[in-house]
């Protein structure tokens, strides 16, 4: 199975969900700024890794992970879909695969920190404000990671988009 978690840059609270699913970070206490600054590509991608596939290892259960930052389109999450739907059918592709959208769990300091940082280049303003939201996420980050875990179990689909907004902060 394909897990592939995605924001809108790719480089917040979809790596924190990444962090959580391959336990780099351990889901019974808060992070610490430390390891949140440490995660792979944590507030490092730009504009030009919108649409880019990122592979951060597999799971204890041999699952590969991605991310990918898909900016205000609302066509590359169903384009990505179709894509593997379409080689699924034509027996080119084996393998489940499930797009998580990690946006509904970003609150307003991820939101500022993620403008302040990676489009205004004001890290000093940034950064302090992406820890905190980190830090007021990563409940929410968990619960998303083991819903999605739950429904690619569960559901037959071999493409699967969970937008999961019920997790709107």
């Amino acid at each position: 199975m394909i897990y592939i978690y995605n924001c809108y840059g790719g480089t917040h609270s979809s790596i924190l969900a990444i962090a959580y699913h391959l336990e780099i970070l351990d889901e019974t206490r808060e992070p610490t700024k430390d390891e949140i600054l440490n995660l792979p590509n944590f507030n490092k991608l730009v504009y030009g890794n919108r649409g880019e596939l990122f592979y951060y290892g597999t799971d204890k259960c041999g699952n590969k992970v991605y991310a990918v930052g898909r900016g205000g389109s609302k066509v590359l999450i169903p384009g990505l879909y179709n894509l593997a739907s379409m080689l699924h059918k034509q027996n080119l592709l084996n393998e489940k695969i499930i797009f998580s959208n990690t946006s509904a769990t970003v609150p307003l300091p991820m939101t500022f920190g993620g403008v302040f940082s990676r489009w205004l280049k004001l890290d000093f303003i940034g950064v302090p404000l992406l820890i905190k939201g980190a830090k007021q996420s990563y409940k929410n980050i968990i619960k998303l990671v083991n819903q999605t875990k739950k429904i690619s179990n569960e559901n037959k689909s071999n493409v699967i988009i969970l937008d999961n907004n019920e997790f709107k902060s």
